[in-house]
């Protein structure tokens, strides 16, 4: 008997292996892994799409080396090394183990009576026939969701990118920064001096000795504060870098200087915002938002196809198909149905408002740059040649006698501010760059060039 038994088990798993092929061939769709998101990340900014892997592997070296790192090899580092980019990136692992749960059928269930007296065995297996036709719809939202979380994730990759440019450049600024400060404060020193002794002298009122000492202690106050804004943004770029923390001092090359060519508005709108990723999540959530709208409306469906075997006259084991099916009476999932008509109306709206906004930040982002250009080419053209034509002319003059060595001191002193000023400018359109091109991705907004 129980020989038999085992038998009619093997026929009734033929036959729902019959059934389950109905399904087709259609296998889980692959979707991206966290190195395919970091590789996307590179290519999508053309600065980066050059690099290699020999390049990546370069880079632990240099840092170990305490080698200058470039601005390429601290944002590939980043991408590499920082502990929050890297942790949410796991979500590609979350999703991908959703979309397998999604492909996978239930597995078909047996009830087996046992015999007693008077009473044949009896045995029945269940399998749930809705499964065959809901798990494509299945597959189809979760692969939306999938490249919906991948697109998310490369844009926290380019945001990270904008983070480290900035930051790097601001850690390499406070040198520069640190210098001119000193310059500028021994300047100011040497000023104080003279008037003190021009005091002395009776050439000048303790009013104007005042205003020198006070000009002197401002410059020192700024040098000093120049040192710590090193240590400052020295700790910003080690935490974006995500070095260990026995490491706590990096070399940094100079940095460049983006030109100021940008295309114009129009232009850079229509191809940006088809390449923007998170514009792109948003659209293939919408996608996934109709898909469990469809999978709302069938899966309050329960059609299970039946295999029974009951005692029959010839051999004690009869089996026979049969089907149980949920009768919609009472509940055709109208509540689910209604969350999903709401979810799919709100992830349209979360698309355009998304659209709405990347044109803000597409539009701000390309003013702001032509304004800090505009600063910076004033500051090229204008403002530096005048200055140093006039400490030129200066110098020329107390050679010849005819103006004081104080003289010579307050023109070197408008030069330091000048120079003061192209250093914060200089910041200013790193910073731009830096947000236009997270806004544009691999667009072409203009070559880099030294310092």
């Amino acid at each position: 008997m129980q020989y038999q038994f085992i038998h009619y088990i093997t026929r009734c798993s033929s036959f729902f292996a019959l059934c389950i092929s109905l399904v087709g061939c259609q296998t889980i769709p692959e979707i991206m892994g966290q190195s395919d998101v970091i590789e996307r990340v590179i290519v999508q900014d053309t600065s980066l799409s050059s690099q290699t892997d020999q390049d990546l592997q370069a880079i632990e070296i240099k840092l170990t080396a305490q080698k200058p790192l470039t601005e390429s090899e601290a944002v590939l580092y980043a991408l590499q090394n920082n502990a929050a980019f890297k942790a949410v990136l796991i979500d590609l692992k979350i999703v991908k183990a959703d979309l397998i749960n999604a492909g996978l059928l239930p597995n078909p269930e047996l009830l087996y009576s046992f015999s007693a007296t008077n009473k044949p065995y009896r045995y029945a297996i269940d399998f749930p026939l809705e499964a065959l036709w809901l798990r494509p719809i299945k597959l189809r939202n979760m692969k939306n969701e999938a490249d919906a979380t991948a697109s998310r994730l490369t844009q926290a990759g380019l945001n990270l990118i904008k983070d480290v440019r900035v930051a790097y450049a601001q850690a390499v600024l406070t040198e520069e920064r640190l210098k001119v400060t000193a310059a500028s404060y021994q300047l100011r020193k040497q000023i104080h001096f003279l008037y003190t002794k021009r005091l002395a002298s009776g050439d000048i009122s303790g009013k104007d000795v005042l205003l020198a000492k006070n000009d002197a202690a401002i410059a020192k106050r700024d040098w000093e504060l120049a040192q710590y804004d090193i240590t400052a943004k020295t700790e910003l770029i080690l935490f974006l870098l995500g070095v260990n923390s026995n490491q706590r001092h990096i070399a940094l090359s100079p940095n460049l200087i983006p030109a100021c060519e940008v295309e114009e508005i129009e232009t850079v709108l229509t191809k940006s915002l088809a390449q923007r990723q998170d514009v792109l999540a948003a659209q293939f959530s919408v996608k996934a938002a109709e898909e469990k709208l469809k999978l709302s409306k069938v899966s309050w469906l329960r059609f299970f196809g039946v295999a029974d075997a009951t005692s029959g006259q010839v051999n004690g084991h009869t089996l026979s198909p049969s089907i149980r099916a949920t009768l919609p009476i009472f509940n055709q999932n109208q509540g689910v149905i209604s969350r999903s008509e709401a979810e799919l109306e709100k992830a349209i709206l979360n698309l355009e408002a998304l659209k709405q906004q990347a044109v803000l930040e597409i539009r701000t982002a390309h003013i702001q740059y032509q304004q800090s250009c505009h600063d910076w080419q004033v500051m090229q053209d204008n403002l530096l040649p005048a200055v140093q034509k006039m400490i030129a002319l200066t110098e020329d003059a107390y050679h010849e006698g005819d103006i004081s060595y104080l003289q010579t001191l307050e023109a070197n002193r408008q030069f330091v501010d000048t120079q003061m000023r192209e250093v914060t400018l200089k910041a200013e359109l790193i910073s731009k760059w830096a947000e236009l091109t997270r806004n544009l991705h691999s667009q072409n907004i203009g070559k880099n060039v030294g310092e």
